[in-house]
C-alpha cells in the first residue's frame, strides 16, 4: 500500500475525477509525495488474526499548532506586518546576548581605541552615503584574527564603544544617531552553522546556494530573544520551527520588522519617518565558510546590496568576524565592495596587569614585591585567551588557599601562597591542547625563528626554510608541494602578525608559546636548543651576561635553521645601531648541532701568566647552566672552536664573544664581541666617554687575537638620547634601552630587561617564590617561610648564618638587590 501526501486545494479541485487518477496523477496533479513506512502493518498486528476485509484507515489532519500548544503560528514571511504579529505571540525578551560567556567577559577592554576609530571613521564617512547605491561608498568592515584574540569580546562592547563616539561629535552626528539598535549574531556557540544555513534553490546552472533566509532568521531571533510556553527557545529550534516555511525572508524584510518593533517601543511616529542606525556583528563568520562556501559568496552580496539599498529610514552597518581573513576579504571583494580591516592589538603587561587588579585578584604591593609574577605576565604576552587561562587558575588556586584559611607571614590570605610555576604549566597545557599544537608543531619552527629574529613576512608568503632543497618523499614524487601561508597560521591561532609596513609584518609569539613550540617540536636543527627554550624559572635574571651569550648563540641556531649559510654582520646584528665604519663582511653560519657554548675559568685574551699554559679542560661532554667548562683559550686553538660562543670572566676587556668564520676566507676568523654596561651594576655614568674609552680597550686587545675582523656591540639598558653614540667608533654596533624591542624582537625583549632589571627583592614580604631569582631553591624557600615567621630577617649575614649557608654557595647567590623591611 502506498501512501502520498497531497495538496488538499488541488483534492478539492480534482474531487470527481479522483477514481480514475494514476500514480503520475497523484504526483503531477495533486502535487503528491510518496510517503516512506516507517513500519509494516504486518508488524503491528497479529497476521495470523488479521482479516483483510476488516482493514479501515482513518486520516487525521491536525492543525498547527498554535499559541494555545506554546508555538506561534507561521507567518507570511514576504510580509512585515505578518512577521511582527506572529513574533509576538512568543514571550519576548529583547536585549542583546552577551557572545563572550567564559571567565574572561569580565576583563577591562584594553587596546582597542584604534579598532573602535577605524570602525568610526569608516562609519561617519559611509553616513552622508548612506542611501546611495554605489558600492565603492559602502565599505565593509571585518574583524579578522586567531581564536581568542579578543573579536567577540569586541562586539559585546561595540554598543557601548560607539556611543561614546556618538556623544563626542557633532549634533547632526548625534541626532542622526539617536536612534540606534546593537545586535549581535553568531555561527557558533548556542547557534552553530548547520546545513539551514546554505538552502539550496533550483538546480543545475540555475542552481543558488541561500544563506540570507537563515541569517535573516539569525538576526529576528537576537533582536526579539522569543521564548514559548513551554520555556526557553533556542536559536535551533527556532530555526527548525521556522526554516521550511521562510524559504522567502530576505535580509531587508528582516530590518523592516525590528523598526517597527524599535520605534513602537520607542513611542515615536512611523508618519515622521525617525531614522534608525542598526548595527549587526557576525561573529565566527569562519563556521559557515568551513560549511558552505557559496553560502557565504551570495550572503556576503545580500549584506552589500543592502548596505547600497537599505530599507526606508534604516542606516544598516555590519561587521563581519571572523578567523578567515583572506577568504572573508576575498567574499567582500568579489562582491565589488571593498574590505576594512579592523585592527587587533594584543595586550601590553600594564594592560594584562590592570586587568588582574580590576578583577580584585592582588593589588600594586603583590605587583611590587613579586617579581616572578610580573614575568611570568610578560611571557603570556597579552594573547587575550592565554591571559584569561592565567587568571581563570591564578584565581582558582588562590580561592582554593582562602578556603584552607591559612594565612601567610605577611597577613595576606591565600594571594600570597598563588603558585606561578604552576599556573604557568596549566596555561602551557591549555594552549598546547587548544590549538593543537603538537599536531602543527611540523609548520612552526620558521615562525618561531622569524618571530625571535624579527624577520618581516608576508601574509600570504609560504612557510618554508629559504635556500633549503625540500626532501622529496617516494610515494609524493612529482607531486606539487604545498606549503601554508601565514594568513592560515593566523586563522589556527598559532601566530599573530602586526603591521611593519608596505604589506609586511612581524610574527609576534609570546615567550611562553615559543617555549610550548620548541617542547612539541620535531625539527632536528631546533632540538639543540630546546634546553634553553624551556619555559622555567627565569634563571638570567639580573644575569646580563649569561643571557646575552645564550642569545648570541640562538641567533646564530635560528638564522641556520632558516637555511642561513652564510650572512652579513650587519643583518645578523639586525636591530642595533652600525658605526658608520662598520665592516662589510659575511660569516659562514655553523651547523646548528656544532654551535657550543663554553665558559670560561680565566680571561680571553689569556693574561701573560697564562701565555704558555696549556688548557686543561678539553672535550669535556657534561654542561652546567648550558655551558662546558673551559679553562683556557689560546690564540693558537681558536680555529677549534669556530662557531662557539664563550662567556667570559669578570674584568676580560669584553663579556661575551662569538668566533666565526669569514665568509671570503674560510681561514680567517670573524670575532663578534660584546660588552654588556648596566646603570643598575656600576657606578660609573654610561656615557660617551665610557664607550670610547671600552673602544679603545677592545682594540688593544684585538691585536693580540691577531684577527683584523672584529666588531664590538654595545649592549646597555642605559638610555641612548644625545649623549652615547657609536657613529665615528669603527667596528661598533649599539643596542641601548631604545633599540632593545627592534634587537631582541617581541619574544625575548621582555626578557632582555627582565635580564638588565633594577627590581628589589624584600626578602621578608615577597613571596617565596620570588626568591628563585636570587638562586634559592625550593628546599630552601620552605626554611625561608619557617625562619621569617619566627621573625623577620636583618642582613645578609643574618641570611647565611639562620639559613646555615655555605661560603661558596652563598657568594653565587644574587643578593646586591635585597632589601630588608
Amino acid at each position: 500500500m502506498d501512501i502520498y501526501k497531497v495538496d488538499s486545494k488541488k483534492v478539492n479541485d480534482e474531487k470527481n475525477n479522483l477514481k480514475g487518477f494514476t500514480k503520475d496523477d497523484i504526483k503531477n496533479k495533486l502535487n503528491g509525495e510518496l510517503l516512506t513506512p516507517m513500519l509494516k502493518l504486518t508488524s503491528c498486528f497479529n497476521t495470523e488474526e488479521m482479516d483483510q476485509e476488516g482493514i479501515n484507515i482513518f486520516i487525521v489532519l491536525t492543525p498547527t499548532a498554535g499559541p494555545s500548544r506554546g508555538v506561534a503560528q507561521g507567518p507570511n514571511w514576504r510580509n512585515t506586518s505578518s512577521i511582527y504579529e506572529w513574533i509576538q505571540e512568543f514571550t519576548l525578551n529583547r536585549g542583546n546576548s552577551r557572545l563572550v560567556n567564559t571567565y574572561g567577559k569580565n576583563f577591562e577592554l584594553y587596546q582597542r581605541e584604534d579598532t573602535i576609530e577605524t570602525l568610526w571613521k569608516l562609519i561617519k564617512e559611509r553616513y552622508p552615503y548612506r542611501n546611495d547605491d554605489d558600492k565603492g561608498n559602502h565599505p565593509i568592515p571585518v574583524l579578522a584574527g586567531g581564536p581568542g584574540t579578543g573579536k567577540s569580546r569586541f562586539l559585546d562592547e561595540i554598543e557601548r564603544l560607539l556611543w561614546r563616539c556618538i556623544n563626542e561629535s557633532d549634533e547632526e552626528i548625534r541626532d542622526g544617531f539617536a536612534n540606534m539598535v546593537v545586535i549581535n549574531t553568531t555561527y557558533g556557540n548556542g547557534s552553530p552553522a548547520s546545513s539551514h544555513d546554505s538552502r539550496i534553490i533550483g538546480s543545475g546552472s540555475t542552481e543558488i546556494i541561500n544563506g540570507q533566509a537563515s541569517f535573516a532568521l539569525r538576526i529576528l531571533f537576537e533582536y526579539f530573544q522569543p521564548q514559548n510556553e513551554t520555556g526557553e527557545l533556542s536559536f535551533p529550534q527556532f530555526n527548525t520551527l521556522c526554516s521550511k516555511k521562510a524559504v522567502d525572508f530576505t535580509l531587508d524584510t528582516a530590518l523592516r520588522v525590528i523598526y517597527a518593533d524599535f520605534i513602537k517601543q520607542r513611542k515615536q511616529e512611523t508618519s515622521s519617518c525617525p531614522p534608525l542606525v542598526l548595527v549587526v556583528g557576525i561573529d565566527e563568520f569562519n563556521n559557515l565558510h568551513d560549511i558552505q562556501k557559496g553560502a557565504c559568496k551570495e550572503l556576503i552580496k545580500t549584506i552589500g546590496g543592502v548596505m547600497c539599498k537599505p530599507p526606508a529610514n534604516i542606516f544598516f552597518i555590519p561587521i563581519l568576524a571572523g578567523t578567515i581573513e583572506g577568504a572573508i576579504s576575498d567574499y567582500i571583494s568579489g562582491s565589488m565592495h571593498e574590505p576594512i580591516l579592523l585592527p587587533l592589538r594584543l595586550l601590553n603587561n600594564d594592560d594584562a596587569i590592570s586587568i588582574g587588579k580590576r578583577m580584585n585578584l592582588f593589588d600594586d604591593d603583590y605587583v611590587c614585591r613579586h617579581p616572578y609574577f610580573r614575568i611570568s605576565i610578560s611571557d603570556v604576552g597579552g594573547h587575550v585567551r592565554t591571559l584569561e587561562y592565567y587568571y581563570s587558575n591564578f584565581a582558582k588556586q588562590k580561592d582554593d588557599k582562602m578556603k584552607l584559611a591559612t594565612e601567610t607571614e605577611t597577613g595576606e590570605t591565600g594571594l600570597y601562597d598563588v603558585n606561578i610555576k604552576r599556573v604557568m604549566e596549566y596555561v602551557k597545557h591549555k594552549i598546547v591542547n587548544k590549538y593543537q599544537i603538537n599536531r602543527y608543531s611540523s609548520h612552526l619552527s620558521v615562525p618561531l625563528a622569524k618571530a625571535i629574529l624579527g624577520l618581516p613576512v608576508g601574509k600570504v608568503d609560504a612557510v618554508k626554510k629559504e635556500n633549503v632543497k625540500e626532501k622529496e618523499n617516494v610515494k609524493d614524487k612529482g607531486k606539487h608541494q604545498t606549503h601554508q601561508t601565514y594568513e592560515e597560521l593566523v586563522s589556527m591561532g598559532l601566530i599573530n602578525l602586526v603591521p611593519a609596513g608596505e604589506e609586511k609584518y612581524l610574527i609576534r609569539l609570546p615567550y611562553l608559546w615559543v617555549c610550548a613550540i620548541a617542547e612539541c617540536s620535531s625539527d632536528p636543527d631546533l632540538s639543540n636548543w630546546k634546553s634553553m627554550l624551556q619555559y622555567d624559572d627565569p634563571i638570567n635574571w639580573q644575569n646580563f651576561e649569561d643571557f646575552n651569550a645564550k642569545f648570541l648563540a640562538l641567533r646564530l641556531a635560528l638564522f641556520r635553521l632558516l637555511g642561513y649559510e652564510e650572512i652579513n654582520l650587519k643583518e645578523f646584528l639586525k636591530g642595533a645601531d652600525f658605526s658608520h665604519s662598520f665592516p662589510d663582511v659575511k660569516v659562514v653560519l655553523p651547523e646548528t648541532g656544532n654551535i657550543k657554548l663554553y665558559k670560561l675559568l680565566h680571561r680571553y685574551p689569556v693574561a701573560k701568566t697564562y701565555k704558555n699554559q696549556e688548557a686543561k679542560y678539553v672535550n669535556l661532554t657534561e654542561m652546567r647552566n648550558g655551558y662546558f667548562d673551559l679553562d683556557l683559550l689560546q690564540n693558537d686553538d681558536i680555529k677549534k672552536y669556530t662557531g662557539c660562543v664563550f662567556l667570559n670572566v669578570s674584568g676580560a676587556p669584553w663579556d661575551v664573544f662569538g668566533l666565526l668564520k669569514c665568509g671570503s676566507s674560510e681561514s680567517e676568523i670573524c670575532c663578534v664581541a660584546q660588552q654588556l654596561k648596566l646603570t643598575t651594576t656600576t657606578n660609573v655614568v654610561i656615557d660617551q666617554k665610557l664607550f670610547k674609552n671600552e673602544h679603545k680597550k677592545v682594540i688593544k686587545n684585538m691585536e693580540e687575537v691577531g684577527t683584523k675582523n672584529w666588531v664590538l656591540l654595545f649592549l646597555t639598558n642605559a638610555d641612548q638620547k644625545d649623549n652615547l653614540s657609536v657613529s665615528d667608533s669603527p667596528n661598533s654596533a649599539l643596542v641601548s634601552i631604545e633599540k632593545m624591542q627592534e634587537f631582541y624582537g617581541y619574544t625575548y625583549a621582555s626578557r632582555a630587561q627582565f635580564a638588565s632589571a633594577n627590581d628589589k627583592i624584600y626578602f621578608n614580604s615577597a613571596p617565596v617564590e620570588s626568591l628563585k631569582l636570587i638562586g634559592f631553591s625550593d628546599k630552601d624557600n620552605v626554611y625561608i617561610r619557617i625562619e621569617r615567621k619566627k621573625r623577620p630577617f636583618t642582613s645578609l649575614n643574618d641570611i647565611k648564618e639562620r639559613l646555615d649557608i655555605e661560603e661558596d654557595k652563598f657568594k653565587k647567590l644574587k643578593l646586591d638587590r635585597v632589601e630588608f623591611n
